[in-house]
């Protein structure tokens, strides 16, 4: 019996280890993957953003969404390395040993930290050209009604920006986890699902081009900053368990880009 009890101990341990190094695996590459992308995008993201305050300034019209609005772009970016991404990795992750459960926790991890650490650069950013602003006069009143009043307000526009970033990413796996995993049909019905909890994090945090006015419109614009990012988070929340369902029963197969594209 002793015997027996210390082969099934050891066999779980192997199981957790081996776990352990999927997640580890998956997120790092999603993590770096990401931001080696994504350096890209913030420094186009800028030079767009002093283009467009540089011509503001010609025309004598200047608003603080110059900057600050292409950076509140982020999670766009993220949405579209959700969809790119796990089409290249799963079939390999699993023909290398690891499991969907490490994969979807992989996953889940990659998409907080590459969404929060977004929300921190678009934060800084916002900051940036808030200080800006000020200092030479210009107006720092923003053009969209949000949670957070300025960009003054860097570890509450890190929260809002963060968790808007972390579900358009997992919204972004969701659509491609299931156009990969269930065909047409069902990853259009997977589409509507996974920008449903984009429209819950939106619509709690006021934020986007809809959230604002969504959130008049359901009696929502009263929430107090706390509950509203939990509200956000909640969407988040709601995406990771979509995606976790989805990447459940998907079938795993290669991806052929090229062969698809030439079809």
């Amino acid at each position: 019996m002793t015997a027996t009890a210390d082969r099934a101990a050891g066999r779980r341990a192997l199981e957790t280890a081996a776990h352990r190094r999927g997640v580890r695996a998956v997120a790092s590459y999603f993590i770096g993957g990401t931001w080696f992308v994504g350096l890209w995008f913030w420094a186009i993201a800028l030079v767009v953003g002093v283009l467009i305050l540089w011509i503001m300034t010609r025309n004598d019209d200047v608003s603080i969404e110059a900057v600050g609005g292409v950076a509140g772009s982020a999670k766009f970016f993220l949405f579209v390395m959700g969809i790119i991404l796990p089409l290249m990795t799963i079939a390999v992750h699993v023909a290398a040993g690891g499991t969907r459960r490490s994969y979807t926790h992989g996953l889940w991890i990659g998409a907080t930290v590459s969404g929060l650490t977004f929300g921190i650069a678009a934060a800084l950013v916002k900051w940036g050209e808030w200080t800006l602003f000020r200092r030479v006069g210009w107006p720092t009143d923003g053009d969209l009604g949000q949670l957070y009043g300025d960009g003054s307000e860097v570890v509450l526009v890190s929260l809002v920006e963060g968790i808007s970033c972390v579900v358009y990413y997992l919204a972004g796996m969701v659509i491609a986890a299931g156009f990969y995993g269930y065909g047409f049909v069902r990853g259009v019905l997977l589409v509507v699902a996974s920008l449903g909890t984009v429209a819950v994090t939106e619509v709690f945090l006021r934020s986007g081009f809809f959230g604002n006015g969504l959130a008049r419109a359901v009696g929502l614009d009263g929430t107090p900053v706390g509950l509203a990012l939990l509200g956000g988070a909640l969407g988040a929340v709601l995406a990771g368990l979509l995606l976790r369902a989805v990447l459940r029963g998907a079938a795993v197969r290669p991806v052929e880009f090229a062969a698809s594209a030439s079809a």
